[in-house]
């Protein structure tokens, strides 16, 4: 597992998660997540392009990260995620509590959106 940190001039940090977030690797993601999140007034988003698998302990690392953004007026967005891992996330019900946007240009807007 390994994240990528880009800020762009927008209003959003861009995270960009690669390979597996499970048992073995979610709390490093977590945890990479929470630094990169603490030193940004940005809303998060998180491009899982190149996230190949995803657990249920991946899950709830997105629901702590979401849920921490939360308790400071910022949100969580999701993107790129591969079709069978947006099945799990539909599947339980995570895409009412974290928005999943198909491609990085449309989380961008709404975010835009939001903000005026």
């Amino acid at each position: 597992m390994k994240i990528e940190v880009a800020e762009f001039d927008g209003p959003a940090l861009v995270l960009k998660a690669e390979g597996r977030i499970n048992v073995l690797t979610a709390e490093g993601f977590q945890d990479d997540t929470m630094d990169a999140i603490s030193s940004s007034p940005h809303d998060v988003i998180i491009d899982a392009t190149d996230v190949t698998y995803l657990s249920t302990a991946g899950l709830r690392a997105f629901l702590l990260v979401s849920r921490t953004l939360a308790a400071n007026n910022r949100s969580l967005h999701i993107c790129n995620l591969k079709p069978y891992i947006f099945d799990v996330f539909k599947i339980i019900g995570f895409h009412n509590v974290i928005p999943i946007h198909p491609d990085l240009d449309s989380v961008l807007t709404a975010i835009e959106s939001k903000a005026s």
